[in-house]
């Protein structure tokens, strides 16, 4: 008796996940832009805002901010937790620091227990930035902190998108490897 009452509350917990993750009624944000160029996405992140606060006091992404993000981030968080960014320059990086950044991408694919669909075209994308930190991540009256935002942009087939954010806050002190916050 015990046996069968486990077995069909195991059931029946299988069948919820199961539909709670193949719910198709629209829950993720459906992007409405379609980005041709890494500048177009660009241009969208540095001209929103890019958290906001509901009436709960959830962070979420702006609206704006989603149409930047790829399905994978829209699902889950993109884990920029800015307030507001002013790009101040875009690097150049070397054949290395691409490498380096997209095998990095790579690993974080790899983690993931989801399939993933291979992006047709990869990017990778170094900013130096000068963000002001969501609210309730605000310390120091609203400061500006200077940061470099390692991103890597895909076209998973609606354009140009944020796929992978590497944020590093630039301090004055040498130990910047410490400050450094990996999101896949």
């Amino acid at each position: 008796m015990k046996k069968s009452i486990i077995a069909a509350g195991v059931g029946a917990f299988v069948v919820v996940t199961v539909m709670l993750c193949t719910n198709s009624n629209g829950k993720m944000y459906q992007k409405q832009k379609h980005f041709d160029t890494v500048n177009d996405v660009l241009t969208q992140m540095e001209n929103n805002r890019i958290q906001v606060f509901d009436e709960y006091g959830n962070e979420k992404e702006t609206d704006e901010i989603k149409e930047c993000l790829s399905k994978r981030k829209r699902l889950t968080f993109s884990q920029l937790y800015f307030n507001k960014i002013k790009i101040e320059k875009v690097e150049e990086l070397d054949d290395k620091q691409k490498e380096l950044i997209v095998d990095d991408y790579n690993k974080a694919q790899q983690r993931l227990s989801l399939p993933y669909n291979k992006p047709t075209k990869i990017e990778p994308v170094r900013l130096e930035i000068k963000a002001t930190p969501a609210e309730p991540h605000i310390d120091n009256n609203n400061k500006t902190n200077q940061y470099t935002l390692d991103l890597v942009m895909v076209d998973e087939g609606e354009g140009m998108v944020i796929d992978y954010c590497v944020e590093q806050l630039n301090e004055d002190d040498d130990d910047n490897e410490a400050a450094r916050h990996v999101e896949g």
